[in-house]
């Protein structure tokens, strides 16, 4: 009776996971905008594949690269790919910037892809034409002369949906001035330690 007792949770168990697992259903591939600021201006990267599937297709219309930061029209748009499919967007996370200046780039590469706040209209994300769910997505674009403050672009994560996934643009924090003051003065230390321990092997292997 025991044995029996326990192979029936046993098997309960098992279920329930099984369960779990099929609810949950495949993984969202998701397409990663990441927005960081280096030495001689801001560079963006957008990469990973998106499921279009079930997404609402609102027009086809060529495209311009740079970004909006803020207002009804906020624009993130990267990529040599000519042509651009717009679907809808099914929710958006805003804001993450509060200019409504357009910062253009010509530095870009790569494939199509944007996010668009259609001035006020339903908001979009842009594929190249013809895109087909789960092919890969990556481009990168450099906006030189810039900052993330002087572009008013707010550091934090960012989620925008279509029905079967999501885009996510991260725009990264900028350490202040004293943290890499503190940065460097580690370094410095860590690199003076290495010295001396590397003079006292020298001292005592003579």
């Amino acid at each position: 009776m025991m044995t029996t007792h326990r192979s029936g949770r046993a098997l309960g168990a098992i279920a329930a996971v099984t369960a779990m697992i099929l609810a949950s259903g495949p993984a969202r591939s998701m397409v990663l905008i990441d927005v960081t600021q280096s030495g001689g201006g801001v560079d963006v990267t957008a990469s990973g594949s998106l499921d279009i599937t079930g997404a609402t297709f609102d027009h086809e219309q060529a495209y311009t690269t740079g970004i909006i930061p803020g207002g009804a029209n906020w624009y993130v748009a990267l990529g040599t790919t000519p042509g651009m499919d717009w679907y809808q967007l099914t929710s958006v996370s805003l804001p993450y910037g509060t200019s409504g200046t357009y910062f253009s780039s010509g530095m870009t590469s790569g494939d199509a892809f944007s996010i668009w706040g259609n001035n006020g209209g339903a908001p979009l994300v842009g594929v190249s034409t013809g895109y087909t769910s789960g092919t890969a997505i990556s481009a990168s674009m450099s906006l030189a002369g810039q900052t993330i403050a002087g572009m008013t672009l707010i550091p934090g994560t960012y989620v925008f949906t279509v029905p079967n996934d999501t885009i996510t643009l991260h725009i990264a924090a900028v350490p202040e001035p004293s943290t890499w003051a503190l940065l460097a003065l580690g370094l410095a230390g860590i690199g003076l330690a290495r010295h001396r321990a590397s003079r006292i092997n020298r001292r005592a292997a003579a």
